[in-house]
């Protein structure tokens, strides 16, 4: 077992929202990711507006929730922060042209997902900053948890600090959106991309082949379609949630092991690092506490 580094933790006392009067924000779309950054700036006393196009759906949303709409070009050249959600429909190719133009130095981008700072799909003129921030947990939840009082926690990273301020305004930005109640983690656009890259490919795409074919196996095998499903796909959630919730060290185990002591796979399931780690992160999320 191996034991690594813990991410260093944003402090919420250095946050200074001040920092944000004298900007003004352009959330760029009106999706899940977009609406709850606009809404709980605007809420948080921001001066925010919505770069969506003025004759569709997204805008008609955004002005029944009372929030300033404006056309992409015009909302990033009036912008000194522009937000680049990474679940917003429009094309990127078009989107990075027209973000290019707009852009002045001293003004940041700040993008909802490592892979395409990462990767060079979001790049940004000489003299203006380029950052990430990435939430922890779906969506839905940002603007749920803001209203409650609670926060989102996310990861944070500072790609190009072109002002020398990146950090500082990074910090009163996750102060303004909710994410401080929880906690903001440091992190890299290239740890986000990578890690999420190999997870794909070692964790999640192999266990659904393996899912495929235990299914398929146990119908060949004469199992009803029904009863095969919830033996692979239905349990597997059962058991990932147990995990998800409170680690691998309570995962359930069938009514025949009950009374069994513990195996040595057990204990090494209890005491892996995962378990310690899975701890910290779960503390920081409030709907799962």
């Amino acid at each position: 077992m191996t034991t690594g580094r813990q991410a260093h933790r944003l402090d919420p006392d250095s946050a200074d929202l001040t920092l944000l009067q004298d900007r003004q924000v352009a959330v760029l779309g009106f999706g899940p990711v977009a609406s709850g950054h606009a809404l709980n700036l605007r809420d948080s006393g921001v001066d925010v507006r919505v770069g969506v196009r003025a004759d569709s759906r997204a805008a008609a949303r955004a002005e029944v929730e009372g929030l300033l709409v404006v056309e992409v070009p015009a909302a990033i050249a009036t912008a000194d922060i522009v937000v680049l959600p990474t679940d917003d429909s429009a094309d990127p190719a078009t989107l990075h042209a027209v973000l290019r133009e707009g852009l002045e130095p001293g003004d940041l981008v700040l993008v909802t997902g490592g892979g395409p700072v990462h990767h060079g799909a979001v790049t940004v003129p000489d003299g203006v900053d380029l950052v990430v921030l990435q939430g922890i947990g779906g969506a839905d939840r940002l603007r749920g948890e803001y209203l409650d009082g609670r926060g989102v926690p996310c990861l944070v990273a500072v790609e190009t600090d072109a002002s020398g301020v990146a950090w500082p305004v990074l910090t009163a930005y996750c102060q303004a959106l909710g994410a401080l109640r929880s906690g903001a983690l440091v992190t890299s656009a290239a740890e986000l991309a990578e890690t999420e890259q190999y997870a794909d490919e070692a964790v999640h795409a192999p266990v659904r082949r393996l899912v495929e074919s235990a299914f398929d196996t146990l119908v060949e095998r004469g199992a009803s379609e029904e009863v095969a499903y919830l033996a692979t796909l239905h349990e597997l959630k059962q058991r990932m949630d147990t995990a998800w919730a409170a680690g691998f060290g309570r995962d359930q185990v069938p009514d025949r092991a009950a009374a069994e002591l513990p195996t040595r796979g057990a204990v090494a399931r209890a005491t892996h690092p995962i378990e310690q780690v899975g701890r910290r992160v779960r503390a920081l999320m409030s709907w799962i506490r």
